[in-house]
């Protein structure tokens, strides 16, 4: 028997006890015909606002105006309008299916400008979710509920922006029309997972990274290709695909590759699959996605709303009590969870035998329990553990606790959250 469970079997019996692709459309939304592939344009409901719009008014001499978390920088050159004009940037839910980020509705809606004015889009925030730059840019919603992509005008890889001049307002966002599908994925030892290579845009040319912005008489200037629901993107443009990290590549085609993750990781595992573009000019371009491999016994735990510490755990039995922990202190610190029963929620107590959360790191200890005032008398933290399933030896679950006590009087509070999925160890 490990040295961790002698402990924690004697402190019990002192208890006593992220669809690949989205559906298609009933006709086939893919048309090939020479250089060409067509998407069928998806309508997509108007976003809602998750937040309140920053106003500011601008004159004939033009201005600035920047959202509320400065990722939207608005440009109005000088006679652009004709009139102080009431100008917003409200944040508003991205229905595009290609959207990265957030989306913003540009008031007043359908302004039309007499100079294009300059959008500049930050994806610093969205970095690992941004693709290949060279097909990254805006996009904006018709008012028939259809997505353009219209690129960008405008490149800067030191600032982690994208600029397109537009002459109206609208709903935009920041998109790719290129993807591998799921970008990011987390998977469990030995599982498999199909990548495949999408585009979310019509390809009218060989040159799928030739800007859309550069020519204003070319054919899609300012109005965009339509984005639809993403289709494989044609084997001409791929050229090879690679495997870095644990696990191996399966079943390969010319738009899709089936992963196998590796039997047996220790604690996890990050693989990487990519994609070489073909392309007409100098350098490498590649589609990424990131697959993240965990054993099939595991703990995630995050304080205060911090990172997410995943570690290896296992639950012990003894009656009705149920006690998960980690062995040699994985994640930075000894971690303990326990509740009395099986599949439901139970709130964190102070009972002898109840439900209870532990961290004890070298600095502090955090706890479900906490007291408000020298004066006041111990009390349980907010929030439960709830037990999601418990069968064939296994458990999974997840856990918060609003108010955790830490600090030698417990009388400092913060928050802990996490889940769980492990084995049930149960003593003979």
């Amino acid at each position: 028997m490990k040295k961790w469970i002698r402990p924690l079997y004697t402190m019990l019996t002192t208890f006593v006890g992220m669809a690949l692709l989205l559906n298609a459309c009933k006709k086939d939304p893919v048309k090939n015909e020479g250089n060409h592939v067509t998407v069928v344009p998806a309508v997509q409901p108007k976003g809602t606002s998750t937040g309140a719009a920053v106003t500011k008014t601008i004159g004939p001499a033009g201005g600035t105006l920047q959202s509320g978390n400065g990722a939207l920088t608005i440009t109005i050159p000088q006679g652009a309008l004709s009139a102080e004009t009431l100008i917003g940037i409200e944040p508003v839910t991205n229905t595009n299916v290609a959207g990265i980020g957030g989306s913003y509705r540009l008031t007043p809606h359908g302004q039309q400008f007499a100079k294009p004015v300059m959008l500049t889009c930050s994806w610093a925030a969205n970095a690992d979710s941004a693709g290949l730059l060279q097909t990254l840019g805006m996009a904006f919603q018709e008012d028939d509920g259809v997505w353009k992509f219209v690129g960008a005008n405008n490149s800067n890889l030191a600032q982690k922006t994208v600029s397109f001049n537009t002459t109206h307002f609208s709903d935009w966002s920041l998109m790719n029309r290129l993807s591998l599908a799921p970008y990011y994925a987390e998977l469990e030892t030995g599982q498999k997972q199909t990548i495949r290579a999408l585009v979310f845009t019509d390809i009218i040319t060989n040159d799928l990274l030739a800007p859309l912005a550069n020519d204003p008489d070319g054919p899609y200037y300012e109005r965009g290709y339509p984005v639809g629901n993403p289709v494989p993107l044609p084997s001409k443009f791929i050229k090879s695909w690679e495997l870095n990290g644990p696990g191996k590549i399966t079943n390969a085609t010319a738009n899709a590759v089936e992963y196998q993750a590796p039997q047996s990781v220790n604690g996890s595992a990050t693989a990487t699959i990519t994609v070489e573009l073909n392309a007409p000019v100098t350098g490498k371009f590649m589609l990424l996605s990131t697959l993240k491999i965990s054993s099939d016994e595991w703990v995630e735990l995050s304080i205060g709303g911090g990172a997410v510490t995943r570690f290896p755990g296992t639950a012990i039995k003894a009656g009705t009590i149920y006690m998960l922990s980690n062995e040699e202190d994985e994640g930075g610190g000894y971690f303990l969870l326990t509740w009395p029963g099986e599949v439901g929620s139970y709130a964190w107590d102070l009972e002898n035998q109840g439900t209870h959360f532990h961290f004890q790191t070298p600095q502090t200890t955090y706890m479900s329990k906490y007291i408000e005032d020298s004066k006041s008398p111990l009390k349980p933290s907010g929030g439960n553990v709830t037990i999601t399933k418990l069968a064939n030896g296994r458990v999974e679950g997840n856990f918060t606790v609003t108010n955790a006590g830490y600090g030698p009087t417990l009388m400092q509070k913060t928050s802990a959250q996490g889940r769980f999925k492990t084995k049930v160890f149960i003593p003979q």
